[in-house]
């Protein structure tokens, strides 16, 4: 992460993950407990996303039960999210198995964009996901339902969005 008092004070914003619970998602909230005997917190579809967000204590039990979670839903892609209290937290937890080499804020009139730094484009393309399909439903994530419980400037509210880039040490 960037070292400015600016860049860490956004950062550890608190958050909040809107939850809707319409049929659907309370079916698949539903089949979610009987793989896995934990109730998701929080499920958002994004055309062929489905994120399930659990608690952090629940994570590595609900994780293991992912392969089995993907093999009976085969035309969706399952991710499992950990709910997180801070803006950077949630960040990280979106991009649970590649290395993140830093995380900056870019801020312009309309919009503020967290960069997040790959070292690899591996990693990278890992985080983007074919044709861009990943990191625009984490897009649609963070403008739709991730709100922030004390944003600094409470008259004007920016959307946060995420960008994916390379760097070199």
């Amino acid at each position: 992460m960037s070292n400015t008092k600016v860049n860490h004070l956004f950062f550890c914003q608190i958050v909040n993950v809107r939850k809707h619970f319409f049929n659907t998602e309370l079916k698949l909230s539903k089949f979610f407990f009987e793989i896995t005997k934990i109730f998701p917190v929080c499920l958002i579809r994004n055309e062929n996303f489905l994120f399930f967000f659990v608690k952090p204590g629940d994570y590595l039990t609900a994780k293991l039960y992912l392969r089995k979670l993907r093999y009976l839903l085969k035309n969706k892609k399952i991710l499992i999210i950990r709910e997180e209290s801070t803006l950077i937290r949630l960040v990280f937890s979106f991009f649970e198995d590649v290395y993140i080499h830093n995380v900056m804020l870019i801020e312009s009139p309309t919009v503020d964009i967290i960069d997040v730094l790959f070292l690899f484009k591996k990693d990278r393309a890992v985080a983007v996901g074919i044709d861009g399909g990943y990191i625009k439903a984490v897009n649609y994530i963070f403008r739709n339902y991730i709100s922030f419980n004390y944003p600094f400037n409470k008259i004007e509210s920016y959307p946060v969005e995420l960008r994916c880039s390379l760097t070199t040490i």
